[in-house]
């Protein structure tokens, strides 16, 4: 007999993340990136949406990050319109004040035995890298990631930003082992370097995932490293430095069923010196991709040195798809194996989940930097 909850939401749809769904209950068990931590000045609070739900991330005066429930329990009002003060909150409806670990400190009109009954649900929260990470899975937190790849001060500089992308989640994790769709959706990038020809698709799963690598005719190899569930490594040309590669990282989190939050920390070896700024100053990509999709403009008249050009060229492609891509009406070929071991792995760790059985206990041995490019000869 079916289970209720997996009609409403079986585990061959990898999209879905809302309500219960099987997909947002296994990425809530994975520390997820929500914030870049420069753009929350001391004192700041803010609404955020993960996994289809609302929560409120505020930055104490000394600092210090803290997750709580978004809404305040007394009337439920969102606690991020309210007021920071010291390490706590304080809700702008009716004054309640809780302290950074939920305790209530202070309800004004009510009594202090009142004051003692509520409490706020808290959620571990950690700064690395310049991003803000949060865990949403409940029971024991697990271990936090690092990557000694991004941790390499002598690589170069780094960049952290997060921009919010109009479609599924899961487009973009596929996309990112997906190595052929750079020389058509980023074919200068791919140019600049010398990635010419197309490559032969390789991939097993790992420890941590699994690897895709892309094999050139000069024996050049680039790996991509995709860590369960959500998160990609690897090298790659970026708008900042087209003359080398860069290491990469990037998240894909569920805002919802149909917005995603791509976060991405770079090293950039020849940064240039305002690319803050003109991060700042660019011109909106999600509104040149919206006007691209309506025949309004073409990829060809976007500014070439738009600092997030690719972001548009993805948008363009992967919102193409669909806001939600329907995978049953496609014919994946041998470009797509790394594509297809995905599914097959995001299959079985669903089907556990559901059937209660264990997971996979994903790891990463030793501290060792992981490869990312071998330079090939041609023969």
């Amino acid at each position: 007999m079916t289970h209720p909850l997996q009609e409403q939401h079986p585990t061959d749809d990898f999209s879905l993340v809302e309500n219960g769904a099987i997909a947002g209950r296994y990425l809530a068990r994975f520390w997820q990136p929500i914030a870049v931590a420069r753009e929350y000045r001391p004192a700041t609070a803010r609404r955020i949406k993960i996994l289809g739900k609302f929560y409120t991330l505020y930055r104490a005066e000394d600092g210090a990050f803290n997750l709580v429930q978004d809404r305040c329990p007394h009337r439920g009002t969102s606690l991020a319109y309210g007021w920071v003060e010291g390490s706590s909150i304080r809700c702008r409806y009716h004054g309640w004040k809780f302290s950074c670990d939920g305790r209530g400190e202070e309800f004004p009109a009510e009594t202090a035995t009142y004051a003692r009954s509520l409490c706020l649900d808290t959620y571990p929260v950690r700064e690395y890298l310049g991003v803000v990470f949060g865990y949403f899975g409940g029971g024991e937190t697990p271990g936090f990631p690092r990557y000694p790849e991004l941790e390499d001060e002598s690589a170069g500089e780094l960049l952290s930003l997060a921009v919010v992308l109009p479609y599924n989640y899961f487009q973009r994790v596929e996309n990112d082992v997906d190595e052929v769709h750079i020389h058509y959706t980023h074919g200068e990038f791919a140019g600049s370097f010398g990635l010419v020809d197309l490559p032969r698709i390789s991939a097993k799963e790992t420890p941590y995932g699994l690897v895709a690598i892309a094999t050139r005719s000069n024996g050049t190899r680039l790996f991509t490293h995709a860590f369960m569930p959500n998160m990609m490594l690897r090298e790659v040309v970026i708008q900042q430095d087209r003359s080398n590669l860069t290491m990469h990282a990037a998240w894909r989190v569920p805002i919802d069923d149909v917005t995603t939050l791509s976060v991405m920390i770079d090293r950039v070896a020849k940064p240039e010196a305002s690319m803050h700024e003109r991060l700042k100053d660019m011109v909106d990509p999600n509104e040149l991709a919206r006007r691209i999709m309506a025949c309004e403009m073409t990829l060809d008249e976007v500014d070439e040195n738009h600092p997030l050009l690719p972001v548009i060229q993805d948008t363009v492609c992967m919102a193409g798809q669909g806001i939600v891509a329907d995978r049953k009406a496609e014919h994946l070929g041998a470009s797509d194996r790394a594509i297809g071991l995905l599914r097959k792995i995001w299959m079985r760790e669903m089907n556990a989940l559901q059937e209660g059985h264990a997971l996979t206990p994903w790891r990463r041995d030793g501290e060792d930097k992981l490869v990312t490019f071998e330079e090939g000869h041609a023969a």
